[in-house]
């Protein structure tokens, strides 16, 4: 992509529209999951791990017949970009649906979409590291402490009477910690190839390895319904658009720009976890956590600055 583009700061009506539809259907994904859970009769790691696979690795085929489609002139996958994007898999995929099942069957829905949401301030620290124009600032820094904040509150004395959780709470900012290295990762790869096919790709190897990680594990899905198979599409259509789409704005614009617009997934996770689930969200606890967290995200990425000299990374 040109530098141009890598500069654009200014999000058009349509970049804005995008944005939200992403958090809009990252937020439906919580609730979904938890309900295919039961649908499907998954009760070890290893069958979330599976089932977690077959997800992203339709989601990659998904992808990449779109990339076919409306991106026909991209050049041929060679062996050094195909090992780029096999990092990329592990990385944005593997490692951070791994945490994020495993982390979601221990942590309510609308707990879940809070934690979830601190990838905006991981974010902010992984570019400032990777790209010379995305500095830390004494705002950013205000934003992300605000942020955390609202995570301090939600576990000060539990939400419900559940305190900090290691392999539920944990592992869900773990997931959150990878999605942002895996979006910094992905901006770079973006320079030199098409967002349909980097996000084609790492879905479809990361998919393939949480798939074999299940097999070898003895993962697989108990029960099979319509209702079941239908969710799944769902989660598979949502997967690959999302993160098509993630990765194109993340091409053409700031990534300070496009990730303000995560302070949406709080609140649509916690919506859909309420009318979906039917889980108690309207405790104090919890609107207090989620108006810090979103204040923080957009503290963190509200400002501005002077146009950036490049989008070149400050290290190799």
């Amino acid at each position: 992509m040109t530098d141009r583009l890598s500069r654009t700061r200014t999000l058009p009506p349509r970049a804005i529209l995008l944005a939200v539809v992403c958090t809009l259907l990252w937020g439906s994904a919580i609730p979904c999951v938890k309900i295919s859970y039961a649908l499907f009769q998954i009760r070890s790691a290893f069958d979330q791990i599976f089932f977690a696979g077959i997800r992203f690795f339709l989601a990659g085929i998904v992808t990449l017949l779109l990339a076919h489609r409306f991106s026909p002139a991209v050049q041929p996958l060679r062996a050094r970009r195909m090992v780029s994007f096999l990092g990329l898999g592990l990385v944005q995929t593997a490692g951070q649906y791994v945490f994020f099942y495993l982390g979601l069957s221990h942590t309510p829905g609308a707990r879940t979409a809070i934690l979830n949401a601190t990838s905006t301030f991981f974010i902010v620290f992984l570019a400032a590291v990777f790209f010379r124009e995305e500095r830390l600032t004494p705002r950013k820094l205000l934003g992300c402490a605000v942020g955390f904040l609202g995570i301090l509150c939600m576990n000060l004395g539990g939400e419900s009477g559940l305190p900090f959780s290691w392999n539920g709470d944990f592992f869900i900012l773990m997931a959150s910690a990878f999605f942002a290295l895996g979006s910094v990762l992905s901006k770079r790869l973006s320079r030199t190839d098409d967002a349909f096919r980097i996000s084609g790709n790492q879905l479809l190897f990361g998919g393939g390895a949480l798939v074999l990680v299940g097999l070898v594990g003895g993962g697989r899905l108990a029960v099979v319904t319509p209702a079941g198979v239908a969710i799944l599409g769902y989660l598979v259509a949502l997967s690959a658009i999302a993160f098509a789409l993630w990765t194109r704005l993340m091409q053409r614009y700031e990534a300070a720009s496009v990730s303000i617009y995560f302070f949406l997934l709080p609140v649509f996770g916690v919506a859909f976890s309420a009318l979906l689930l039917g889980e108690r969200v309207l405790s104090l606890r919890t609107l207090l956590a989620l108006l810090l967290v979103c204040g923080g995200i957009y503290l963190v990425n509200s400002v501005q600055n002077a146009p950036a000299s490049g989008d070149t990374p400050s290290r190799s």
